[in-house]
């Protein structure tokens, strides 16, 4: 089957942000993602392959390799495409830890923090200050899939302070001058806050903290000078989820 040009411009329009959000779709690329997704239980909207692969669904199409390279946003693309429906966010405000992103721009970072969150089982991700969108072909195909099974919800500082002091979060930061995340006592519901590399958290979210915390450098001659976020959050969230109890 050949892929008209319609549908060649509509599927590379995806890759735009104010185009997602007009249509409400997104892209998922390459076998793994497009496998978790159609296992996801997310809204599948339709489903390109260069050929019949055995988990794909009756319905997809079926196009040339020149074809997929022609919709596909990456430089090597790997036999499949799917588009799907951007899910409505179901978030309950409930579980004892909620990941707070704050400012992170950089969709390396989105995806290796989400994807990092759903390995220790943190599924409720708040996102605020102009984060990149979740829904980026560079996110989706970083989280391997991941994105498909948390609830990310997009909303504004004030929300976030309502919401914590409604619902009983205490909300901690992280923050290079802060107290050692090995020593560091969780609360008995916390929102653990992110900020960006380049900048921190903001002063609306650091002002509100009941505690900052800090990933230890233990090399004597602290050539280092910091650590990148998805991989500072990887390391607090398997300290904090020793001490939680997760939902």
């Amino acid at each position: 089957m050949t892929i008209s040009v319609a549908d060649i411009k509509f599927v590379r329009s995806l890759q735009q942000k104010k185009f997602r959000k007009e249509y409400g779709l997104f892209v998922t690329e390459g076998i793994k993602p497009v496998k978790e997704l159609l296992n996801s239980g997310l809204e599948i909207e339709r489903v390109y392959a260069t050929e019949a692969l055995d988990f794909l669904p009756n319905d997809h199409i079926v196009i040339s390799e020149k074809e997929l390279g022609r919709i596909s946003g990456l430089k090597n693309p790997n036999r499949v495409l799917a588009l799907a429906k951007i899910p409505t966010t179901q978030f309950s405000w409930e579980k004892p830890l909620v990941l707070l992103l704050d400012g992170i721009s950089d969709p390396g970072n989105m995806g290796t923090i989400v994807r990092t969150a759903k390995w220790f089982g943190v599924t409720d991700i708040v996102c605020i200050n102009d984060c990149v969108d979740a829904y980026d072909r560079k996110v989706v195909q970083s989280t391997m899939g991941a994105l498909f099974h948390v609830s990310i919800l997009y909303t504004e500082i004030d929300n976030v302070l309502k919401q914590a002091d409604d619902h009983g979060y205490a909300i901690c930061g992280t923050d290079m001058y802060g107290d050692s995340i090995f020593d560091f006592k969780p609360f008995k519901k916390t929102i653990l806050a992110i900020g960006s590399e380049s900048h921190g958290l903001s002063e609306g979210i650091r002002s509100s903290c009941k505690g900052l915390i800090s990933v230890p450098n233990l090399e004597s001659e602290q050539k280092v000078e910091s650590l990148n976020a998805g991989i500072a959050t990887g390391i607090v969230l398997s300290q904090l989820t020793k001490k939680t109890a997760l939902g």
